[in-house]
This record gives C-alpha cells, structure tokens and sequence, in this order.
C-alpha cells in the first residue's frame, strides 16, 4: 500500500502545483471575496494532504517491505462500499430536485452508519448540524448558491 500512497501523493501534488500557476491568471476582484481564495483554500488542502499521503505512505512502505500483499476489500466490507457509492450516486441525482439541505444530511446520515456509529441521536445532530454549517459557508464567505429545494 506505502508504493500506491506515495504515487497518488506526488500526482496529487502536481496537479495541486499546476492548478495553483492556472489561478495566478485570475482577475482581482474589488467586491466581496477575491476569485482567488476559494480555489487557493482548496489547492493549499489538496497539496498538504498529498504531502501527508507521501509520507504515510513512505512510513508504510518502509514497515512493510516483507508483509504479504494486502487483497481487494471483502464481505461486509465490500458491501459498505458499495451501499456508499449507491448512496453518493443517488445524492448526485437528487441534489438538484431536492436541494442540498435535503439530501445531504441524509448521506452524511448514510455515511455515518456504514462506518460504525450507532447512536441515533448523534447521527442526526452531526449530520444535521454539519449541512448547515457548510450551507451558510459555502453561501455567505464563499457566495456559492448551492442547489435549493422546493421546500427550501
């Protein structure tokens, strides 16, 4: 797995490097918040995970020179993965017709659920409570509409 995390780390902070000289060309902006920082926030993110996945993935590679190979995720597992990507499907789809402040406590909801929490009350409130906050974020510091419900 080390040999995987360091290739996908460097691709990662290539495309992290490229994309940062592709926003340089980006007008300034003299109202609300510059055109650059949205995408800067999230270049910055990416080219410091890619720099965190290098390095994992150099530890790994280094504790694991005699391990076996590990194999394609199984059983339970494969099946959680699977409802996940069912799940970030029909999110996709229905993002639209419903809005965002519909569907996506539902997948965080989902999400939640396939990875171990049990406690009702804490899936609601986290799921709940995460939607909003990044609705107000992504709407009022980086003014993006995000899709609206009938509803909403």
């Amino acid at each position: 797995m080390g040999k995987i995390d360091i290739v996908c780390g460097l691709i990662a902070g290539a495309l992290a490097i490229l994309f940062f000289i592709g926003t340089l060309s980006f007008p300034a902006s003299s109202i609300g918040i510059n055109p650059r920082v949205y995408p800067f926030v999230v270049i910055f993110s990416t080219f410091a995970l890619s720099v965190t996945l290098v390095v994992q993935g150099l530890l790994k590679w280094k504790r694991a020179k005699d391990a076996p190979a590990k194999t394609l995720p199984r059983k339970t597992t494969a099946l959680k993965l699977i409802a996940l990507a069912a799940g970030m499907l029909t999110y996709a789809l229905a993002l639209e017709p419903l809005g965002y402040i519909v569907v996506t406590p539902l997948l965080m909801a989902l999400t939640m659920l396939l990875f171990g929490e049990r406690r009702p009350l804490k899936i609601v409130a986290v799921s709940v409570l995460v939607s909003i906050a990044l609705y107000w974020v992504f709407r009022t510091v980086f003014r993006v509409p995000l899709p609206r419900s009938v509803i909403w």
